[in-house]
This record gives structure tokens, C-alpha cells and sequence, in this order.
């Protein structure tokens, strides 16, 4: 399973790889902005009475804006979007804009997650999102959706295959510097000539960690199922 900007997630692991190089996950500095697109068809008559059906279910637009992010981050992006043949294969992205503090969070075998709107979820797949990322902003972990309870809780299966490193202990801290925030992921498609928009700019040269240019621009993934 292959997360954006990661590559393939290792358990037990805060990193993936691409090429069996090690990347760590980070955000896009900038903005992270989602929103539905629909398929509704229009007509308007001379009269401008309307007729308007719906053509299909509304997919999600996910925008990533970075600004002066390191030559190193930028070369990780570049990497994995290689990697995918750009649009021609699939991969997941966490949705960073739905952001959800949880009210608590239960970590047994499997992660229960106390939220008051649930209608992002589905423990059906090829629906809605059916993976939920769990971070305190240093360690995280990946779950698959088991159940959602209307507008109470979701319950994620987070031992099959262990993804992330954020603990137990970790996970069921909702309060104080660390806690806990759950976000939505999607399986999608990046649009094609994704890195088309990134610009270098100043030069960066700190001998001792990071050497080169910055990039800025943006990446827009779209979902690959109906959410």
C-alpha cells in the first residue's frame, strides 16, 4: 500500500520506500484544500425553467501548495510521482483539510475514534474514505475502517498491518502537547503533468544538512471512487 509522499509503507514503520530508499512523511507547508466535484447536467429553455440531473456520483479534488520546501523534499515528490508513471497508477493521500479532534479514542486491538460526524467514513470499500490517519503531529498510523457508528465512532483495524509508528500510549492522548487528530484518506489519482507548476527560487546552502534549490508549487490528486 502505497502512501503519497512515502512510497510503500513498512509495519511497524513511520517511513516508506520507493526504490528501497527510506522517505519520512511530511505535510505540505503551505495549504492543504479539498472539495467535491459533481456531474450534475444542466439545461436551461427559453424560458429559463431548468432540467438538471445527476450524472454521476461526486468524486474529491485534493490540493497539496507548498512553498520553498527543500531540494531533498522536492526530489521525494518527484520520486514517488516517477514511480506511480505519474497519472497512470494509484496510490493514498490523507486528506490534511478534514482534520477531526477526537473526543477519545480507545486503543485495543483495534483503534476506536469518538467523533460527532462520521459522513466521511465507510467501512464499505471503493467508498467514501475507507482509511483513517492517526497523527500528534511527530508519529502517526494507518488503519483500515471496520465499522462507523452514525455521527458517534469509527473503528479502525491498526494491527493487520501495523502501519505507522505513533503507539498505543500515544494514541489515546487527546489533550496537551500531544494530542491526537485523525484525518481522512482517499485512494487517488494525481492529475497529469503534476509537477508542471513547481519554480525554484533562492538558493539554499546549509553544508551541514540541505544544499540547493527551493521549489514551490502544487500537486491535485483526484479520488478514484465516488465519496
Amino acid at each position: 500500500m502505497d502512501l503519497f509522499p512515502i512510497g510503500t509503507m513498512a509495519g511497524g514503520s513511520g517511513n516508506g520506500t520507493i526504490d528501497s530508499v527510506s522517505y519520512s512523511f511530511f505535510e505540505p507547508n503551505v495549504k492543504c484544500l479539498s472539495s467535491p466535484s459533481f456531474t450534475s447536467l444542466v439545461t436551461k429553455f427559453q424560458n429559463q425553467t431548468l432540467l438538471a440531473r445527476k450524472k454521476a456520483n461526486p468524486f474529491l479534488n485534493i490540493s497539496y501548495e507548498y512553498a520553498n520546501i527543500f531540494a531533498s523534499e522536492y526530489q521525494q515528490i518527484e520520486h514517488f510521482i516517477y514511480d506511480k508513471d505519474e497519472a497512470v497508477n494509484s496510490f493514498y493521500v490523507v486528506d490534511l483539510s478534514k482534520v477531526i479532534l477526537p473526543t477519545a479514542i480507545v486503543t485495543t486491538s483495534t483503534w476506536t475514534a469518538s467523533i460527532a460526524n462520521t459522513r466521511l467514513y465507510s467501512a464499505i470499500s471503493n467508498q467514501k474514505a475507507n482509511y483513517c490517519f492517526f497523527s500528534n503531529g511527530i508519529n502517526w498510523k494507518l488503519g483500515t475502517i471496520n465499522t462507523v457508528n452514525a455521527n458517534t465512532s469509527i473503528v479502525c483495524n491498526v494491527d493487520t498491518n501495523n502501519f505507522g509508528a505513533l503507539t498505543d500510549a500515544q494514541g489515546a492522548v487527546i489533550t496537551g502537547n500531544q494530542r491526537t487528530l485523525i484525518y481522512p484518506v482517499y485512494q487517488c489519482f494525481v492529475t497529469p503533468n503534476a509537477l508542471s507548476s513547481f519554480q525554484t527560487n533562492q538558493y539554499w546552502a546549509n553544508y551541514d544538512s540541505e544544499r540547493g534549490f527551493m521549489y514551490s508549487g502544487n500537486l491535485t490528486f483526484v479520488s478514484k471512487y465516488a465519496i
